[in-house]
């Protein structure tokens, strides 16, 4: 826990959004119905850079710049949850970027999206969930996508 006063402990939870907003809409509606988010729930949201991304203007090279990532920190602050973006510094290493930022902010809990649709997302999602569950001491959610209205996304 973040704070040492458990009465009014904050809980630091990690965010790290995919390119995938089924998955995002899972991790958002996860976070915001943990007990007391909108009071005891401090939320880190970020984005480990890959492929394109990293070709882009070095000002265009941040997380705040993700469109699940601006989705999910509105959805939440929507929901009465605040959320911070911070950026990873292992681009194009999602799992040493997450392990990196769970320890370096003491965060008491990880929530990764997953179940993505696609055998290559499941490949790449699953691997990641895996490789951050291994390599941290720290508690993992895999929380399941949440399709859109259309019907579309993961489930």
């Amino acid at each position: 826990m973040a704070s040492t006063d458990d009465s009014e402990a904050t809980y630091r939870v990690l965010v790290p959004v995919s390119d995938n907003e089924a998955s995002a809409r899972g991790q958002a509606n996860f976070v915001a119905g943990l007990p007391a988010a909108s009071s005891r729930v401090e939320v880190l949201l970020t984005h480990v850079l890959h492929g394109e991304e990293l070709e882009a203007s070095r000002d265009g090279r941040t997380a705040q710049r993700i469109g699940t990532v601006v989705h999910v920190r509105d959805t939440l602050r929507e929901r009465g949850v605040e959320a911070r973006v911070v950026e990873a510094e292992e681009v194009s290493r999602p799992v040493e970027a997450i392990v990196d930022l769970a320890d370096h902010y003491a965060v008491d809990l990880i929530v990764l999206g997953g179940g993505m649709h696609g055998l290559l997302e499941d490949l790449l999602e699953g691997h990641v969930a895996r490789s951050v569950g291994r390599r941290t001491d720290r508690p993992v959610a895999v929380v399941v996508p949440v399709a859109t209205d259309e019907g579309h996304g993961g489930g």
